[in-house]
């Protein structure tokens, strides 16, 4: 109080057009911040918190851009690292095509090989027979001379009528003598070939074989490779992939920067003509503001997300009101909305009530400004009593605090 009295004391003392002066600003002060003037206020509050907002958005567009630029400069270089493995890939598919081919030949070489020396044993078994046929006949007649000895042959040669037969039985006797000899050397020389022969193929055969094995090492070592291939294509082909979707991911966000920088923009410019939509609509509910419009962590998912309207903390059973007169196009129980109601006001303007505890108001019913269409709740995804209000032009989501009183 003593404050006062001094402070009066020394304003008392000044010249009186001073005094003058100071009581005619105390007597403006109420005049400025009333009526229009006072709307006019906060419209350009309102204005400074959206250009702020605008600058926000725009910076973080052109940050989404960048991200997006360098996003796709990781997948032209991640794609590229995917086409040249793609074409090892492809370079080791074919070669393990050919090293199959020649393991196909090599297997059907060897059993040609193996055929053939089958049907080699069995004429090289009907040769021993024949061989041994004419080995036993020589062998019976040599054992025959063997045991009568010369006074046999000689006897033979005596026993002759005369001389001419005499002879020819000496002829006769040379000649069988060159025919045991000439079935020796013929028993001696095939038996060496038979012989010969079967090296051949057995030597053949290994050495098929020999290939064989060479080959199988080669397409084991070509399929290890080929899976290591695989194996690098895949992690490459999956961090393409997640590039891709991140990249995705960054465009949607970036068009939705887009549009809100439009909304916004069109907001702003709807000033300049008096229009403001802080004039339309009445706050719906008795509560205070929890949650803003635009992107924030969600409370019960964690992650950050776009919140397409503004949390109103009150207690459960608090009465929810239409912002504006309008039909109800919706009401009944919405998925993460829980029980909603949606109010169309024309013009393409919109409100959404949600969460709430009860419905009080059914679809195709007009309701005025002000009447009550639910009580407040905590259904759907609500972790306590709020409504969530929405404010929504042709479908698109604003910025409710842009349009309430």
């Amino acid at each position: 109080m003593c404050l006062f009295k001094n402070f009066f004391k020394k304003l008392f003392c000044c010249d009186l057009k001073k005094t003058i002066i100071f009581f005619f600003i105390i007597l403006l002060i109420p005049a400025v911040f009333t009526g229009s003037n006072l709307i006019g206020l906060e419209k350009h509050l309102y204005g400074q918190s959206l250009e702020e907002e605008l600058e926000n958005v725009k910076k973080e567009r052109q940050e989404t851009k960048q991200k997006i630029e360098e996003a796709k400069k990781q997948e032209a270089s991640e794609l590229k690292e995917v086409k040249a493995v793609e074409t090892e890939l492809l370079a080791s598919l074919s070669q393990l095509d050919d090293l199959n081919d020649r393991m196909s030949k090599a297997k059907s070489a060897i059993d040609q090989s193996t055929i053939k020396m089958v049907l080699q044993e069995q004429e090289l078994k009907k040769i021993e027979g024949e061989l041994d046929q004419k080995f036993a006949v020589l062998n019976t007649r040599v054992a025959s001379i063997y045991k009568n000895g010369s006074t046999n042959i000689l006897e033979i040669l005596l026993k002759a009528d005369d001389f001419i037969e005499f002879v020819s039985r000496i002829k006769l006797m040379n000649l069988l003598a060159s025919q045991d000899a000439e079935i020796l050397k013929e028993i001696k020389d095939k038996r060496a070939a038979n012989l010969n022969i079967k090296k051949i193929i057995l030597d053949l055969r290994d050495m098929q074989k020999q290939k064989k094995a060479e080959i199988e090492k080669l397409v084991s070592d070509a399929e290890k490779k080929q899976r290591e291939i695989e194996n690098i294509y895949d992690e490459k082909s999956s961090i393409l992939a997640r590039t891709r979707a991140n990249k995705n991911a960054l465009l949607a966000l970036e068009k939705e920067f887009e549009i809100k920088e439009a909304e916004i923009t069109r907001i702003l410019e709807s000033y300049k003509y008096g229009n403001a939509p802080g004039e339309k609509f009445l706050w719906p509910v008795a509560g205070y503001l929890k949650s803003g419009f635009g992107y924030r962590v969600h409370p019960i998912f964690g992650y950050r997300r776009f919140h397409s309207g503004v949390d109103l903390v009150a207690p459960s059973g608090t009465l929810v009101k239409a912002a504006d007169g309008g039909d109800v196009i919706q009401a009944g129980y919405d998925g993460g909305y829980g029980y909603s109601v949606v109010i169309y006001h024309g013009g393409g303007f919109a409100t959404w009530y949600a969460h709430l505890s009860r419905i009080l108001v059914s679809v195709g019913q007009r309701v005025e400004r002000g009447q009550v269409v639910g009580l407040v709740g905590a259904t759907g995804w609500a972790t306590g009593p709020h409504l969530h209000f929405e404010v929504r032009i042709n479908g698109v989501a604003q910025n409710p605090l842009g349009f309430l009183q």
